[in-house]
Order: C-alpha cells, then sequence, then structure tokens
C-alpha cells in the first residue's frame, strides 16, 4: 500500500501541507446498503478502476438496488479490490471511506459515471475530485484523507479480506458468503442466485 500511496501525489490537489493537516479525516468500518436484518447479504469484490465494475454499477445496479436493496431483501456491501491504475483505485476507495456512512456509496456512484471519461481523457484527478466532492469532501479534507494513515490501514485490511476469501478478478460476488460469480452479473442471474441463497438459508 505504501507504493500506491506514494504514487497519489500526482493526484492531490496543490494544498500546504500545513492545511491537509488540520482538515478532519473521518474513517468508518464497513459500510453497508440496505436493511440490517435482510434476509440475504450480497457482497462485491469490485476496483474502482475495472470497467467491468463500471459497466455493473452503471447499467445493472440501478435495477438490482430498486428491486432488492430498497425493498429490504438485500444488504449489499462493495468490498475493494485494486485493478491498474491501482493508485487511482486507491484514492477512489480512500476518499469513499472519508466520505462517512453517508456519502461512502455516494463518491463510488459518482466516480463509476465518470469512469469512461476519466479513461478517455486520461483526467483521474478530475474524477477523483468530482466524485468526493459528491461526497461532501473538498478542499484540504481530500489532502487530508489521502494522507491519512487510519484510512490506509483500513483499505490495506479490506484488500486481505479479499485475498483471503480467493478473488483474483472483479467483480466478484458473494450472496449469504457463497462464490457465486467471477464477472459480472445479469438481473436475470441476480434473481437466480438470490432465489438460491434464500433457497439455502431456509435449509440452515
Amino acid at each position: 500500500m505504501r507504493q500506491i500511496i506514494a504514487l497519489l501525489g500526482s493526484i492531490l490537489i496543490g494544498l500546504a501541507a500545513s492545511e491537509a493537516r488540520g482538515a478532519e479525516v473521518p474513517v468508518g468500518p464497513d459500510r453497508v446498503m440496505g436493511r440490517p436484518d435482510a434476509p440475504v447479504l450480497v457482497e462485491e469484490f469490485a476496483s474502482l478502476t475495472c470497467s467491468h465494475c463500471g459497466r455493473f454499477a452503471n447499467d445493472v445496479f440501478p435495477a438490482f438496488k430498486a428491486r432488492y436493496i430498497d425493498t429490504g431483501k438485500v444488504r449489499f456491501v462493495l468490498r475493494p479490490v485494486l485493478t491498474d491504475p491501482q493508485n487511482v483505485a486507491a484514492a477512489g476507495f480512500l476518499l469513499a471511506r472519508c466520505a462517512g456512512p453517508e456519502g461512502y456509496y455516494d463518491v463510488i456512484k459518482a466516480f463509476f459515471r465518470r469512469q469512461k471519461e476519466m479513461f478517455e481523457t486520461g483526467d483521474a484527478r478530475a474524477a477523483l475530485l468530482e466524485a468526493a466532492a459528491e461526497g461532501g469532501i473538498s478542499g484540504a479534507a481530500v489532502n487530508a484523507c489521502l494522507a491519512d494513515a487510519a484510512g490506509q490501514a483500513a483499505l490495506d485490511a479490506d484488500l486481505e479480506t479479499a485475498t483471503a476469501r480467493g478473488v483474483d478478478s472483479t467483480p466478484t460476488f458473494f450472496f449469504n458468503g457463497v462464490k457465486v460469480k467471477a464477472g459480472e452479473m445479469t438481473i436475470q442471474e441476480i434473481d437466480a442466485a438470490y432465489a438460491a441463497a434464500l433457497k439455502s438459508r431456509g435449509k440452515r
């Protein structure tokens, strides 16, 4: 992680170090979307710089959220994995974490929305700053967040979780702890996986 964070210098806003150290850096634990008592936990291991993850986020996730998360059927967690350019993915996840419970998925959603444009223009800095702003992070707080040791340690722990779970490609989906698919899922595949998870849960 230290090598990755060292590469973030080209992304940071040009602010004085003293300003950055003075900004608040809220760092939190897992971010769960949906009702805590939902019967099925869906975990997506994804990278912000994975084009397949971006396509799923933009094209499939809205329907999945409306059908399952908003109706109380699923609680959802996006777990970080880093793909090239890893420094950009790391920065995005750090900024999302610093946005706190209210803004975590706002930053994730905003970055995925700008991902294609970022790849076309090569302007990762603009994509990161715009996504951070969606989560209420701007000015000195951006630098402070990216330099925060606690946030970096939390991201390291997330990455270790992915390795421990055998995740080697993105996106990878787990339903109630069972690996269902490595690769993008269609809404029809999600329907089938949800039904299987509910059935399996009923047998326990």
